[in-house]
Formats: C-alpha cells, structure tokens, sequence
C-alpha cells in the first residue's frame, strides 16, 4: 500500500503544474542551466491544451536548446518551441502573458534563426493591453521590461 501511495503523490504532485510555479521558474531559468534543466523537465511531457501554459513549454524547449552541444537537436529543440510558442498565439492570441512569453524569446533568439517578426506586434499588444491585465500578469511584464530591448520600462511608464 506505501509503494501505491507514493506512486499516486508523485503522479499528482507531476499532474498538478501550477502557473505560478511555472512563472517564477521561466524568470530564473535566464540565469542557469540548472534553472533552465528544471523549467524544461518540469514542462516537457505536460500535454493538456492550456495555451499559457503551451507557450511556456515552448518556451522551456527555446531556452533548453541553448545549452545543446549537438546543433542538430539544438535545432529540433529550438524549432519544437517556436512551433509550440506559434501554437499558443494561435489558441490565445489576445492573451499578453503568451504575447510576452514570444517577445521574450524572439528578443533573445540568435539572429541565424531569424525568428523576431512578432516584437513590434506583441509590443503594441502588450502595451495597449497591459491596464486590463491581473496584477499577477503585469509584474511578469514589469519583472522583463526591465532588462528588455523591445518593452522598457519607459513604456511601461507612460501607461
């Protein structure tokens, strides 16, 4: 019966991803491997529909793809998570956390990937939005303008 129970915790504790976990392991996986290591593990085999938490697994896939030594699954990983991220926008596309999560990567994408159409758009949607969001989103928004190219926090100010 113990063995039973362990198995239906971790299966639990596995189902139950929660977006504000996933958030604050998206704003730390920029400073390491190991963050970034825990944030893709964390969301790899997650399959449910939702589109936020899609675009962070895409995400996490862009973000693993940095580290890969092979340029082969570096670009697999990478392609996986543009595709997901695309996904995403496509289920929600008024949603800004999924708009910001784009705008993050393409900002940081290496320029011989030439995936950074979408700033000025997801720009313009994230700045026209941002009064409407929950207070959860736009510190997520705050948190990145901050050290953005594309969203500063000059922007933001003159909301």
């Amino acid at each position: 019966m113990n063995i039973v129970s362990i198995l239906l915790v971790g299966f639990l504790s596995f189902a139950n991803i929660d977006l504000i976990s996933i958030r604050s392991a998206f704003q730390k996986a920029d400073e390491s491997q190991a963050h970034t290591d825990e944030l893709y593990k964390s969301l790899k085999d997650y399959s449910k529909n939702d589109p936020v938490m899609l675009a962070y697994k895409g995400a996490a896939y862009g973000l693993r793809a940095k580290y890969e030594l092979n340029r082969q699954v570096k670009k697999e990983l990478f392609t996986r998570g543009a595709k997901t991220i695309e996904s995403a926008v496509a289920s929600a596309p008024n949603n800004l956390e999924i708009r910001l999560i784009r705008l993050i990567i393409q900002e940081n994408a290496p320029k011989v990937v030439k995936y950074s159409s979408n700033l000025t758009e997801d720009k313009k949607l994230i700045l026209a939005n941002f009064s409407k969001q929950s207070a959860d989103v736009k510190a997520v928004i705050r948190a990145y303008a901050k050290r953005s190219k594309t969203l500063t926090t000059d922007d933001l100010k003159n909301l």
